[in-house]
């Protein structure tokens, strides 16, 4: 700090000597003591950001208000006032000196985004989405500020116009990742799926080590319905070795690879999730699931069993316990597990269609009747319930 004050005075002091015989004036000292008072502000308010940085905020803070005190004026010396003020979560204080910086020096961009931050900070909604947009129109480039307008309109429930003014703005987004995944998560509100998907790979491909982006392009795929880039996706999340140990990842691509066609795939990612989570009843179901689809009837029979065992109301595993024991041929055991189901929770049309099927099995054609009778009246639209009671034609595979 010594070697800036012997500038500074070096610089006033060679301003003096260069007057004219009569610039000793009062203005003259006055021009002076400013110029002095600026260079010292200037050297205040460097320290103040380096302590800033530092994460020293009361020193940083100490600094920029000896620098105000010095100059007034001083625009720098609010805006780090300001930017303390945020980091200590005093809001209002620090949208009254950012305010008084945007006074100070309008076209500041920084000022005016500095100042939308504090008033979100503050709750003040509307006045920060008109900061933030003043933000934007003094730089047409200010990806920060449209992203920050975005929020805020998210923040308001105004959805439909923050996707519109995202999708509109994304034109200035240059190589920043955080609007595509703010456009992209966005269009998942709003249950967009096939364009979340598209957001959230160019957010991926700008910052390919952000495995949250993967992640989230997965999920978007999946509900896309694009089967076949959500499980490449998750193929590569599994390779992380903090996804790899997660057991949504593995359970998600046995979804896909089911819906792929591809059960015996599937069987191993389920298989895979079941091992992390062992006492999780989901997983044993997904492995009897797909162990059915395998055709492997009895395995999926004890695999069902197990998840009967962890969550016994489960009423997924009690179906597809009893359909595995009805494949496998256990009828009079499939007719217990089911029966039981529906006294313990029937209010479900395919769970009264399975009923139905294992007493055709066990040659109560009466029997059957009436439970494919139960099923439409709870679910009148239920496909399989129509077919099995014979008001619509079989589809393939429907009677398996």
């Amino acid at each position: 700090m010594t070697k800036w004050i012997m500038i500074a005075m070096a610089a006033v002091l060679g301003g003096l000597t260069g007057c004219q015989p009569g610039s000793t004036s009062k203005e003259a000292r006055a021009a002076a003591f400013q110029r002095w008072s600026r260079t010292r502000a200037t050297v205040l308010c460097e320290l103040g950001d380096n302590h800033l940085k530092a994460a020293q905020l009361d020193n940083a803070g100490k600094r920029a208000k000896e620098a105000l005190a010095l100059d007034s004026q001083y625009t720098d010396a609010r805006l780090l006032l300001g930017k303390v003020y945020i980091e200590q979560g005093q809001y209002a204080a620090a949208a009254d000196e950012l305010a008084a910086a945007c006074r100070q020096k309008p076209d500041s961009v920084e000022a005016v985004y500095l100042l939308g931050v504090a008033q979100e900070k503050a709750g003040r909604l509307p006045e920060a989405l008109a900061s933030y947009r003043h933000a934007h129109q003094l730089d047409g480039t200010c990806v920060d500020a449209v992203t920050a307008a975005g929020e805020v309109l998210v923040q308001m429930d105004r959805l439909e116009e923050a996707q519109a003014y995202i999708e509109f703005n994304l034109q200035v987004a240059g190589d920043c990742p955080g609007i595509y995944e703010l456009a992209a998560r966005l269009a998942m509100m709003r249950k967009e799926y096939s364009q979340a998907a598209k957001h959230y790979q160019r957010a991926s491909d700008l910052d390919y080590r952000n495995p949250r982006y993967q992640e989230a392009l997965a999920q978007a795929c999946f509900l896309a319905g694009e089967y076949d880039r959500a499980a490449e996706t998750l193929t590569v999340l599994a390779a992380k070795p903090e996804y790899g140990k997660a057991a949504w990842v593995h359970a998600m691509q046995g979804d896909c690879l089911l819906a792929l066609n591809r059960p015996g795939e599937a069987c191993d990612a389920y298989y895979r999730a079941k091992d992390i989570q062992p006492d999780s009843a989901a997983a044993w179901v997904n492995v009897a699931k797909a162990l059915l689809a395998c055709r492997e009837a009895h395995k999926a029979a004890l695999a069902a069993r197990e998840a009967t065992r962890l969550q016994p109301g489960n009423s997924d595993a009690a179906m597809l316990l009893g359909y595995a024991m009805l494949c496998d041929g256990q009828i009079h055991e499939a007719l217990a597990v089911l029966n039981q189901a529906v006294r313990t929770g029937g209010a479900d049309g395919t769970l009264q269609c399975l009923l139905g099927r294992a007493h055709e099995a066990a040659g109560d054609e009466v029997q059957a009747s009436r439970c494919y009778a139960a099923a439409l009246e709870l679910e009148p639209q239920n496909q399989l319930a129509r077919e099995l009671a014979g008001l619509e034609g079989p589809s393939s595979g429907s009677r398996n």
